[in-house]
């Protein structure tokens, strides 16, 4: 019984936090404020935060198989995704950064 109280509560925060980066992307599309790499980031952001409410709210269901076999692994995949996306940007811009005050 604590477990599905576990996983209620945490599939609503994961839906809680898909909803924010989803309304970021939205906004920024719709008012071009955002840069390309940034709305990246949140996609592959409410990726996870989709993958891992599906996951509870699967647990919640009692099916392991597809919660601990496959979502599970996904999820550990779309995050490390996010890590190496996110690294390989900011060593790009620093890069970028340094060849301008180089040429100046």
């Amino acid at each position: 019984m604590i477990q599905i109280q576990y996983n209620l509560i945490d599939a609503i925060f994961y839906f809680i936090g898909f909803v924010v980066p989803i309304y970021f992307i939205f906004k920024s599309r719709n008012q071009k404020i955002g840069s390309s790499l940034l709305v990246k980031l949140m996609v592959i952001l409410a990726s996870f935060m989709l993958i891992q409410f599906i996951y509870h709210t699967v647990a919640i269901l009692d099916l392991k198989i597809l919660s601990k076999g496959i979502l599970e692994p996904l999820s550990a995949v779309v995050i490390t995704i996010l890590s190496v996306y996110y690294f390989l940007s900011t060593k790009k811009i620093k890069m970028g950064d340094e060849k301008k005050e180089a040429s100046l």
